[in-house]
């Protein structure tokens, strides 16, 4: 017993509160984890299992009948390791992993702003923001690939931080492999280079405008050598070149310019800009806290501004603003200026009861943590447990009257990933993979979403495709704004209402028979007329 006092006296009650923290914050993944199934996770399921099988990565387009071009996976490493850990240990352990991610990504950032602040930063301001990042971010987390960018920004941001202190050379070794992997992983890779390359840029305007009398402004303290300036190129020329010898080479630049025709970003829900409805109030209410800082650093006469703080807060506000995919970067590349600036308004409490007030905390933050494991849907079937969600009963019913699978399919974008897994045989007309793609004289989307809104006839469409069975959602799903948002933006739930010209000619035309409908998909299958 008295070791066991002993004990408890050197546990430090800021550990205590920090491990239950992160405990709440991995409760809070998991149950978003297993709430929603990713649309894409099907076909990042199908094209791993396809590289196990062949040890190639994919070249020809295999799962459309519609764009047949080849294609580059720019994920090819993760669908890989996605697939075989969903064979060999399950989906949740997938939720566990990438929740285990954010929060590795969450404790870093904690760990650098207590670390390089001048003064003590209460842990209590880390926390309140870190659990508003997340909450804000959950729309984008999950079993998600695109959380990788997370990570290799953090510590694309670090290896800068470093060699900035200490300028030593070997510090940059770690950036060719690190965007070699990356480039393996993900596309996002890019904004490594952005990074990168605008770091060099930004150095040597500073070195530049030091002696620029109206330009005392900026803060000149950083400013490294030439000679140190140059190592960072070559390092990061370096990068680039290694990135030329993932397996798809030179062509995953050119796979990746496509992105350049950004119609996607006005068509896919998760690439919609802030003022997109319904409006996610708590990224809103982040990104509100960040420009603020940014308000409050430039109303400051105590300190020069550091061009590169802000640049880079302002450059993922901006692009965050104009896409909420970006969102989660912005909590990286901003989160440690945040707490800088707000630490200068808050004071640690220091009351006399604040001792048992402390202990207060850890309890509530026990409570929430059993409310949201209790609360979880845990599940190893993720294709079979979200049917509410994604068509299981009427592919079933496809596959048990297989006479219907001889025609081309029209399939709803959102469950083309699904299809892909779940009716493996049978080519699509579009999913998740190739959106940005020209195709038809515009992108691929495009002339997805033309089917719903042409002018011309969409017979004549269908025809075009030779398409003779639809599979599309039992209704259109459109945002219904609450009373105080129409009132506030004054919108009308009509210009809402999404144009649907496939479904009302399906449902008009006497040759478009509906075969199978349930409450999440409605099936048509074309019989022409018979002279």
């Amino acid at each position: 017993m008295k070791k066991i006092k002993e004990l408890v006296k050197k546990i430090k009650y800021i550990h205590v509160f920090w491990s239950f923290f992160y405990l709440l914050i991995f409760s809070i993944l998991i149950h978003n984890g297993f709430s929603y199934l990713d649309p894409d996770f099907g076909w990042h399921l199908k094209v791993g299992e396809e590289i196990n099988r062949t040890y190639e990565v994919p070249e020809k387009n295999i799962y459309n009948y519609t764009y047949t071009d080849n294609w580059v996976d720019h994920e090819w490493l993760s669908n890989y390791l996605i697939f075989h850990g969903y064979q060999e240990m399950g989906y949740p352990i997938l939720v566990i992993i990438f929740a285990i991610l954010i929060i590795l990504v969450l404790i870093v950032l904690n760990y650098q702003v207590q670390k390089h602040s001048l003064k003590k930063i209460t842990p209590y301001l880390v926390a309140v923001f870190q659990l508003l990042a997340v909450i804000a971010a959950l729309p984008h987390f999950g079993v998600r690939i695109q959380e990788v960018a997370l990570l290799f920004v953090l510590l694309v941001l670090t290896i800068i931080n470093q060699y900035q202190k200490k300028q030593d050379w070997r510090i940059l070794l770690l950036l060719p492999p690190l965007l070699y992997l990356w480039s393996c992983l993900h596309g996002s890779f890019l904004i490594g280079f952005f990074i990168l390359f605008s770091w060099i840029f930004i150095k040597i305007f500073e070195k530049i405008t030091k002696k620029t009398s109206f330009l005392q402004i900026f803060d000149h303290s950083e400013i490294i050598s030439a000679k140190k300036i140059f190592y960072f190129f070559i390092f990061t020329t370096a990068s680039f070149i290694a990135t030329l010898i993932t397996p798809y080479g030179p062509d995953l630049y050119n796979f990746l310019n496509g992105y350049r025709n950004n119609a996607y970003l006005s068509i896919i829900t998760e690439w919609l800009p802030q003022s997109a409805l319904p409006l996610h109030f708590y990224q809103l209410a982040y990104l509100a806290i960040g420009l603020t800082a940014v308000f409050l650093y430039f109303s400051s006469q105590k300190q020069k501004i550091k061009i590169w703080k802000i640049f880079l807060l302002i450059v993922f506000a901006v692009l965050s603003f104009k896409s909420r995919r970006h969102f989660p970067l912005f909590i990286v590349v901003s989160f440690g200026f945040i707490i800088e600036i707000y630490s200068n308004f808050f004071q640690e409490i220091k009351n006399s009861y604040f001792y048992l007030l402390r202990y207060l905390i850890i309890f509530c933050l026990v409570v929430v943590i059993f409310i949201q494991l209790f609360s979880t849907r845990f599940t190893n079937t993720p294709v079979e447990s979200y049917c509410k969600d994604y068509p299981c009963a009427g592919v079933n019913f496809l596959k048990n009257n297989p006479e219907y699978l001889n025609q081309n399919i029209f399939n709803h974008y959102g469950w083309g990933g699904f299809l892909i897994w779940d009716l493996p045989n049978k080519l699509l007309f579009i999913d998740g993979r190739l959106p940005q793609v020209s195709f038809a004289n515009w992108t691929f989307i495009e002339e997805y979403r033309d089917f719903f809104s042409t002018n011309k006839p969409v017979q004549e469409k269908l025809t075009k495709y030779n398409i003779g069975l639809v599979l599309i959602p039992q209704k259109d799903d459109y945002y219904q704004p609450k009373k105080w948002e129409k009132f506030l933006f004054t919108i009308k739930n009509q210009k809402l209402k999404p144009i649907n010209k496939l479904r009302e000619h399906l449902d008009g035309s006497s040759n478009w028979q509906v075969i199978y409908e349930d409450n999440v998909s409605k099936i048509y299958f074309y019989q022409p007329e018979k002279h």
